[in-house]
């Protein structure tokens, strides 16, 4: 007997779906193709709002299964992500409605540092547990290096810094913590992807470095490890990818954007247009098989 469809399932990761979508749109920004990045940018938007409310709506008439998620050492992490669509939604109304994105962005930046304060207190009161430590905890916790990019433009520099001291200085705390935990066993197929996400920290740390004006050494120094971080990712792909299409192919998607958006500031013409390239290729990609799935009503069958 086949299972009904229902909202209990839908996807705590689907929530990673704006941020490759507004990472991929902030890239086309900074190529200055506006008829491609603000069309990519209201997509974000309409998909923030989308998978946003449907999570709302499923937290209210399945609230077992999102307190499910909430608890989840694994997948917790991703609860984050809310917050950060928010950001990149501020982001995309900044050149059209200054002073409601500063609002929304500064309601965006209280709702993401209480998500981190929440789950460091878990680890506080010792209801944590070693499990948690995987890449989709840097979410909620190293994110907050991404508000500097959208405070600067709106008038919120030392805002800006003090995120940017909160998401880099959690960052140099967890990275060993995470690289511990991998030397002890390798994640399970389903996170393997999520793996992406340890360029996300370098890759928007320079951008944001950038954007507070901040030296350039700084920047090369945060670029250089962002590139590192690319190659090693690279040379480890295959084991990432597993035997086929997952929702956890989103994990690739913002930190392949945020990099993609560094290299343009730098690198050459060409190759930073190559980057556009490809991470407009990858996304594309991995948002036509999430709409195939959603098509068989898929995202909402038990996973």
């Amino acid at each position: 007997m086949t299972e009904q469809p229902s909202l209990a399932h839908f996807p705590l990761p689907l929530l990673a779906v704006p941020l490759g979508l507004g990472g991929l749109g902030l890239a086309w920004r900074q190529a200055e193709i506006s008829l491609v990045s603000e069309a990519v940018m209201a997509l974000m938007v309409l998909a923030w709002l989308v998978i946003l409310g449907l999570h709302l709506a499923r937290a209210l008439r399945h609230h077992e299964a999102a307190l499910a998620d909430w608890r989840n050492p694994m997948r917790c992490g991703f609860v984050g992500a809310a917050s950060i669509g928010m950001m990149l939604t501020s982001a995309a109304l900044t050149p059209y409605l200054p002073g409601f994105a500063r609002g929304l962005l500064l309601l965006a930046i209280t709702l993401h540092l209480t998500i981190g304060l929440l789950l460091l207190g878990r680890v506080l009161r010792g209801a944590g547990s070693a499990a948690m430590l995987v890449p989709p905890l840097l979410i909620p916790l190293v994110g907050n290096v991404l508000a500097p990019i959208f405070c600067a433009p709106l008038g919120l520099p030392m805002l800006g810094w003090m995120l940017f001291g909160v998401g880099m200085l959690l960052w140099l705390a967890l990275q060993p913590l995470l690289l511990g935990r991998l030397f002890e066993a390798p994640l399970p197929p389903p996170l393997r992807p999520s793996l992406a996400i340890l360029l996300a920290p370098s890759a928007v740390g320079a951008l944001a470095m950038d954007a507070l004006g901040g030296p350039l050494p700084a920047y090369l120094a945060l670029y250089g490890l962002a590139a590192f971080t690319f190659a090693l990712l690279l040379l480890v792909l295959r084991h990432m990818l597993g035997p086929g299409f997952a929702l956890g192919y989103w994990g690739f998607t913002f930190p392949l954007a945020a990099f993609t958006a560094a290299t343009m500031k730098i690198a050459p013409p060409l190759i930073g247009y190559a980057m556009l390239g490809l991470s407009t290729l990858v996304i594309g990609w991995i948002a036509a098989a999430t709409l195939r799935l959603a098509v068989r009503g898929a995202l909402l069958r038990a996973h």
